[in-house]
């Protein structure tokens, strides 16, 4: 079979349909600016995945070294076997009980998949599948992976993505666990997605029962890793998950409210930086407390003179200071996790979501203001009864959409939402907010 072009004519997908349906055994290969990707299939599973770039990080030794299953220096020791013998480096993992075999496995499977997944958010490269006889991979430790698995998965990581990193914005994002009262564990492998999928408002509801919090268990193996100190891209790779699936566990951590970001620190060589002040003369540290009594002054004064915009500290028509905006922004913020908590109260006292905010400001959950941003702008707010959902969303000082004030929240099936009972559903929705 001659399968050679590039994937502005072929899609990714396709390629892989194709190999799929013809159970065809060989490797295919895809060359980008930046990559060089192998791909190998026996009989139209996928059984390995090797890329060029990302040698290094995507190796089956570092891989475990990374999610802990393994140390540094039996990483070193398996090596330094491996370069004298020209053996399998699992063989000699599992021989010398440097890991156990589901490790292995584990670890194998998280590389070919990382690999994968990858692939599908390319726009551009060449392709060529080179038909063979076999294709040489570990069979006792590699488990073949069926290519509409990963059709599936790739087609929910091109429609979510989007929307996971508009909050999430960058690997070297830094996040904190949330203090919460009742305790957070992962949830049992038979317990339903819907199940596991809570907000801030059902965990309120449930903390004078004391019940756990329960999260998924990609959810889990990022949480546990949340420090304050590691970035989203270190927790990531101390994983077994996707860079795609665990992305998506911070973001399903932050709506949830059991993580929040940590403003101002930045990454470098995957530590944090910490600036050394400079020595200071004597008396300036009386001096700085000073000042910060008085900044504390003004702000306490502008927002006693100023009730309607608490923060409006500075002249009108001026540009706000970056502080002020990012205090403007964390106001914003508590205004609209106050809302959500009411939105959901209204919901557990009636039975259904509220058709819109003035409902929820007539039953007087929230004041009218608390409605509003701090610049006195409504929140809006999105329902969807035939998908379970809502959605509020805060604006910038702009006017625009604030990928950071996005709120959601789904509703279990078989639950009212208005006058609608909600319905099973197969496929994530995704909502685009201009």
């Amino acid at each position: 079979m001659a399968l050679e072009g590039t994937l502005r004519d072929f899609s990714l997908s396709d390629i892989l349909q194709l190999i799929s349906l013809q159970r065809k055994t060989g490797v295919l290969t895809l060359k980008s600016p930046d990559d060089t990707v192998a791909l190998g299939f026996d009989e139209g599973k996928l059984v390995s995945a090797e890329s060029a770039a990302r040698r290094m990080d995507t190796r089956l030794g570092t891989v475990l070294v990374k999610t802990r299953r393994l140390s540094g220096e039996q990483l070193a020791r398996a090596l330094e076997i491996q370069s004298e013998t020209l053996q399998r480096l699992g063989f000699i993992l599992l021989k010398h009980g440097f890991c156990t075999a589901e490790d292995l496995r584990t670890g194998l499977d998280a590389q070919i998949r990382k690999i994968t997944y990858a692939l599908f958010r390319w726009t551009d490269g060449d392709y060529v599948f080179a038909q063979q006889d076999h294709v040489d991979y570990d069979h006792e430790f590699v488990t073949p992976i069926g290519v509409e698995s990963l059709l599936m998965e790739g087609a929910r990581m091109l429609d979510e993505w989007p929307i996971i990193s508009k909050v999430v914005r960058s690997p070297d994002v830094v996040y904190q666990r949330v203090p919460v009262s009742q305790r957070v564990v992962p949830a049992e492998a038979d317990e339903h997605a819907e199940e596991i999928g809570e907000s801030t408002f059902e965990r309120r509801a449930r903390q004078g029962r004391e019940e756990p919090i329960r999260v998924t268990r990609a959810e889990w193996a990022v949480y546990e890793l949340v420090d304050g100190r590691r970035s989203v891209g270190d927790i990531v790779e101390r994983t077994f998950l996707s860079d795609f699936e665990g992305t998506k566990a911070v973001y399903e951590l932050l709506t949830r409210g059991l993580i929040d970001e940590v403003k101002g620190l930045l990454l470098t060589d995957g530590a944090p930086s910490v600036e050394v002040p400079a020595r200071r003369p004597a008396g300036s540290g009386a001096v700085a407390l000073a000042l910060a009594a008085a900044v504390c002054a003004v702000v306490f004064l502008g927002a006693r003179m100023q009730p309607r915009n608490l923060l409006n500290v500075l002249p009108a028509g001026g540009p706000a200071h970056p502080v002020l905006q990012g205090l403007e922004k964390s106001a914003s913020l508590g205004r609209l996790r106050r809302l959500a908590e009411a939105v959901d109260s209204f919901y557990l006292t009636v039975g259904r979501f509220p058709q819109s905010l003035d409902v929820v400001v007539a039953s007087r959950l929230v004041s009218a203001e608390e409605a509003r941003d701090p610049w006195g702008r409504p929140f809006r707010y999105i329902l969807q009864p035939d998908k379970g959902k809502y959605y509020l969303v805060g604006l910038d000082p702009e006017g625009k959409t604030d990928p950071d004030l996005f709120l959601s929240h789904h509703v279990r099936s078989g639950e009212p939402v208005g006058d609608t009972v909600v319905k099973p559903v197969t496929r994530k929705e995704v909502i685009v907010v201009n």
